[in-house]
């Protein structure tokens, strides 16, 4: 069904449904990195003019998801290595100091049960890809709204897409590895019991080996050869 025909009750604008739809292509994976948004095919496949696609289009740049490729054509982001260690970089930051918030609360016995239930579902060995990375990063959010801090929160929510892209440009064989129900333990414990100090160093580590990991991924893309036309 294309985004024109939705059903009666979507009060949205043909736009923002298009805008919504693009948005899913490219945090699904759908639309890959590095791969150029098409406009005609495109437009005809959500049954959308090309000025309704192209005004969809530039929120998306704005929020970092596509960018010019200075020849007139949107193209999903590709993340570079330094993108990836600088978004790590601050996410890390964000995070060390949500989850010392929590360990330092009163209630961090309840904080550590709800981050708990909050990544349970990882342990399901069925579970599927999107369904992962939904999981995980929502385990990531949660662990900042739960202080409170908006403005933390909101700040985390910012490289929510950029974390999402990276982990979809692993692929999907690296990246379930990466997303594990055990990883996060340590990081609930340390917050359980209230030792900041433990907090610092689990998520320090904990972040320091994705960063190790996911700016690998790109270095190594980076350095391959280019296909010989």
């Amino acid at each position: 069904m294309s985004v024109s025909e939705a059903g009666p009750f979507d009060r949205r604008s043909l736009r923002e449904r298009t805008i919504a739809y693009l948005r899913e292509q490219i945090v699904s994976g759908a639309l890959r990195p590095g791969e150029h948004v098409r406009e005609v095919p495109l437009s005809d496949t959500l049954g959308v003019s090309r000025g309704t696609l192209r005004e969809a289009l530039r929120p998306l740049e704005a929020d970092g998801l596509l960018v010019n490729d200075g020849k007139g054509r949107m193209r999903v982001r590709k993340l570079s290595a330094q993108e990836i260690g600088d978004v790590f970089e601050v996410r890390t930051a964000l995070e060390i100091l949500a989850a010392s918030k929590l360990a330092g609360s009163t209630r961090r016995a309840e904080f550590a049960d709800a981050l708990e239930r909050k990544v349970e579902q990882l342990r399901e060995p069925g579970l599927g890809f999107g369904e992962r990375i939904d999981t995980d990063l929502g385990f990531h959010a949660l662990m900042c709204e739960l202080t409170g801090n908006g403005t933390l929160s909101r700040s985390w929510l910012q490289l929510n897409s950029q974390i999402r892209m990276m982990i979809i440009a692993a692929g999907q064989e690296r990246a379930i590895g990466r997303m594990r129900y055990e990883a996060h333990l340590p990081i609930i414990e340390a917050i359980r019991t209230g030792d900041v100090d433990a907090v610092r160093e689990t998520l320090t580590e904990h972040m320091a080996d994705f960063t190790r990991r996911y700016v690998g991924d790109a270095l190594a893309e980076e350095t391959e050869p280019a296909d010989t036309p």
